[in-house]
C-alpha cells in the first residue's frame, strides 16, 4: 500500500510529492516496473548536463533494442572505415558521440533540401538553416580529419592484409582531374556517406528483421532450431563460415528486406501473388520450391526484388550488408529469446519522412538469455 504526502512548504522550499510504501513486496515485486526509474535530478551529473547525458545510476530503465542494434552496426562500420586499432583507441563514449552526431545529421538533412531546390538564393532565404549546415560540416571535419591523420600515421608502420576504407581512399587518384589525390573535403564527404548511409540502411534492416521475429515467435523458434543445429557448443558463436549452412536464416533476412527495403522509394514487384499474399510474412517463399527461390539481389539475371537498387548504380555495400545482417541475426537469436516487453507491443508501421525505411516506433523488446528462457517464458 502506498500513501501520498503533500509538498512541504517550510522556509519557502518545496520538496515535491513523496510516496510512503507500506507493502514492499507488492510494490517492488508485483509492480516492480513502476519503480525502476530514478528521479531525473537525483544524480549530480544529470543536473550539470541538464538531463542530456546519463550514467549507470541515472539511466532510465526500459526494454530498448533498436538503439543498441544501431550502435552495434555503427561500431562495425567505424572499424571498417578507420581500422580496428584506430577505433579501439577512441573509447566507447567518443564513438557513441560520433554515432549520435551522424544520426543528428541525417535527421536534419530534410530541412536542408531547400538548398537543392533554391541553389542560388537558398542561403539568403533561410540564413539560419545555412548557418546550421555550415556548423555541421565543420563538426564533421573536426571529427573525421584527426582520425584520417591517425590512419595515415599507422599506415606507414603497419604490416597487415586488411585495408580500411579510409586507406583505400588515400590511395585513390582522380584521373579525370590531372591524376590528383582525393581532397580533404572529399574525404570527409565520402566518410560521412559510408558511416551514415551504411549504418542507417543496415541497422534499419536489422531492426525490422528482429521486430518481425518478435512479432512472429513461431518463425523465431524455427530459426533457432537451425541456429542450434549449426553450433557444436553452447558457448560458441555463429561464424561467417557457418552462414552458408543456414538457408532459413537467409530466407528470413530476404523476407525482411522484401517487406521493408532499406530505401523506401525502391519499387517492389511480386509476380504471381495477390496483394494479401505479398503482404503476409513468409520466409518460406525463399526456400527450395518457393516462388522466390534463388532470388538474385544483384539483379543481373532477373529483376524480382531490388532492396539494394539495380544496374550500374547498385549499392556497393550489398555483399557486406548481407553478411553482417545474417551474422547479427543468427547470433542474436542464438544468445537470446526475443519477446514483446510488457506494455510495449511491437508496431510494424513505417515512419514516413526519412531517407530510409525506419520503424515509426523504435523496437523495444525483452531479451531473455537462453539459459533463463525456459523459466521466464511468457504464457501463450
Amino acid at each position: 500500500m502506498a500513501r501520498k504526502r503533500g509538498p512541504s512548504s517550510g522556509q519557502g522550499t518545496r520538496r515535491g510529492l513523496s510516496i510512503q510504501v507500506t507493502d514492499p513486496t507488492g510494490a517492488l515485486v508485483q509492480h516492480s516496473a513502476a519503480f525502476l526509474d530514478r528521479p531525473t535530478a537525483s544524480v549530480p551529473s544529470t543536473i550539470l548536463t541538464r538531463g542530456r547525458h546519463h550514467n549507470i545510476l541515472s539511466a532510465p530503465s526500459g526494454a530498448p533494442a533498436g538503439e543498441s542494434l544501431h550502435f552495434a552496426v555503427y561500431s562495425i562500420l567505424a572499424e571498417m572505415c578507420f581500422g580496428k586499432d584506430v577505433v579501439s583507441e577512441l573509447g566507447e563514449a567518443r564513438l557513441r558521440g560520433m554515432h549520435k552526431f551522424q544520426r543528428d545529421i541525417l535527421l536534419a538533412l530534410p530541412s536542408f533540401w531547400v538548398f537543392v531546390k533554391y541553389p542560388r538564393i537558398g542561403k539568403l532565404l533561410y540564413p539560419a538553416r545555412w548557418r546550421q549546415l555550415l556548423a555541421l560540416r565543420r563538426q564533421q571535419e573536426e571529427s573525421f580529419m584527426p582520425l584520417v591523420a591517425e590512419v595515415r600515421k599507422r599506415k606507414a608502420c603497419r604490416d597487415t592484409t586488411f585495408t580500411s576504407y579510409v586507406e583505400s581512399l588515400l590511395k585513390l587518384r582522380v584521373h579525370e582531374d590531372g591524376d590528383r589525390k582525393v581532397t580533404d573535403g572529399e574525404l570527409v564527404s565520402l566518410i560521412s556517406e559510408f558511416l551514415g548511409a551504411g549504418t542507417e540502411s543496415m541497422a534499419s534492416a536489422l531492426e525490422w528483421t528482429m521486430a518481425n521475429l518478435v512479432k512472429h515467435p513461431e518463425l523465431q523458434r524455427k530459426l533457432r532450431l537451425e541456429v542450434d543445429a549449426v553450433t557444436t557448443r553452447r558457448d560458441s558463436i555463429i561464424e561467417a563460415a557457418d552462414l552458408s549452412r543456414m538457408p532459413y536464416l537467409k530466407a528470413v533476412v530476404l523476407e525482411s528486406l522484401r517487406r521493408h527495403p532499406p530505401v523506401p522509394f525502391v519499387l517492389r514487384h511480386v509476380e504471381g501473388q495477390d496483394a494479401d499474399a505479398a503482404e503476409a510474412l513468409g520466409p518460406e517463399r525463399f526456400m527450395p520450391g518457393g516462388d522466390g527461390e534463388g532470388a538474385d539481389l544483384t539483379c543481373t539475371r532477373e529483376l524480382r526484388m531490388m532492396p539494394f537498387g539495380a544496374g550500374r548504380r547498385i549499392c556497393p555495400g550489398l555483399a557486406p550488408a548481407m553478411l553482417y545482417l545474417e551474422y547479427f541475426v543468427a547470433n542474436l537469436v542464438r544468445e537470446f529469446e526475443w519477446w514483446e516487453a510488457d506494455g510495449e507491443e511491437v508496431d510494424l508501421a513505417e515512419f514516413h519522412g526519412s531517407f530510409f525505411t525506419v520503424m515509426d516506433r523504435p523496437l523495444r523488446a525483452r531479451l531473455v538469455p537462453r539459459d533463463e528462457a525456459p523459466a521466464a517464458r511468457p504464457a501463450t
